[in-house]
């Protein structure tokens, strides 16, 4: 009886340690991927909605946490991930200066069911119908049957951002995705992504001491993607599939000396009924916060009270 027991709870041990949706952050393999108090002691975690649908997941992939998401099942889309900036790429090619796009896309099978593996992964079509909390690859594809407008999967953690391949290739999962026209994709890239990371890189020179800490999220709009799946043998269409956020937004932070910090904070419109419709905003974090607090109708804080300016 004694062995049985204790294998069954060395059994308990190693699910958990292998947990990808998990029930807190800061206690979670995946803290480190959050700002920390001046004393270091203390994670400091963006606000974490209340609520059955608000997932919180250490993405996980190749054996190893890549970056910390908190996925709305509801709305079929994240509210945030949230990773760190260390620089230079990791690589052995001395020739590849950025990550290639390997546009293998990815799902997480533990929000379907918490017996699931642990790592995401790609599905095969015949496994999409049983995947109801998250978008599938075939979702934004035929997303123009629905909407007359084919949205685009838009990164919330860009693939741009990873240190190494296998996080740039851990970004393309469902998780880490919400609808975006095609012209917000590319002007959000343009005017946000691509020169976010070469200030990050002049203003706070980046490093695996000094990591940037970086958040980028999305609010919901009131237009949704229809989706189909096959429940009992028969199609169902899904209205309210996955919502079309009307923003994105993103903030950074970095310590520059022990009582100097860095931040700026970036909101777009779009999505809009007139799908050319993107109107950027550079602001603090805390004009910022001030902003989603209106926006999601509750408070809201990016990095609690710290890089506030």
């Amino acid at each position: 009886m004694k062995l049985v027991t204790l294998v069954l709870l060395l059994s308990a041990l190693f699910s958990l340690t292998l947990m990808e949706v998990v029930n807190n952050f800061d206690k979670s393999k995946c803290a480190e991927f959050f700002i920390r108090s001046p004393n270091k002691k203390t994670i400091i975690t963006p606000t974490v909605f209340k609520g059955y649908q608000y997932k919180m997941i250490c993405q996980r992939w190749k054996n190893k946490h890549q970056f910390a998401t908190l996925f709305d099942t509801e709305r079929r889309i994240p509210v945030y991930s949230a990773y760190r900036f260390f620089g230079q790429m990791e690589t052995v090619n001395l020739s590849l200066s950025e990550n290639i796009r390997t546009e293998e896309w990815k799902n997480e099978p533990q929000l379907e069911n918490m017996k699931n593996p642990s790592d995401m992964r790609e599905i095969s079509g015949a496994e999409m119908d049983g995947f109801f909390f998250q978008a599938v690859n075939r979702d934004y594809k035929e997303s123009s049957n629905y909407t007359n407008i084919a949205y685009t999967r838009g990164h919330v953690f860009p693939n741009q951002y990873g240190v190494n391949q296998d996080q740039a290739d851990s970004t393309f999962t469902f998780t880490n995705v919400a609808p975006q026209t095609q012209h917000s994709n590319g002007r959000w890239a343009d005017q946000v992504e691509t020169p976010m990371r070469k200030e990050i890189m002049v203003a706070c020179k980046p490093d695996y001491e000094n990591p940037t800490y970086i958040v980028t999220g999305v609010v919901p709009g009131t237009k949704w993607i229809s989706i189909r799946r096959t429940e009992r043998n028969k199609p169902k269409t899904i209205d309210k599939g996955i919502n079309i956020p009307n923003y994105y937004w993103t903030a950074f932070c970095c310590v520059k000396t022990d009582d100097v910090r860095f931040s700026k904070a970036y909101l777009a419109l779009q999505n809009d009924l007139n799908n050319k419709t993107f109107e950027l905003s550079e602001m603090s974090v805390n004009i910022l916060n001030s902003h989603l607090t209106r926006l999601y109708k509750q408070d809201f804080s990016v990095f609690g009270g710290l890089c506030l300016t």
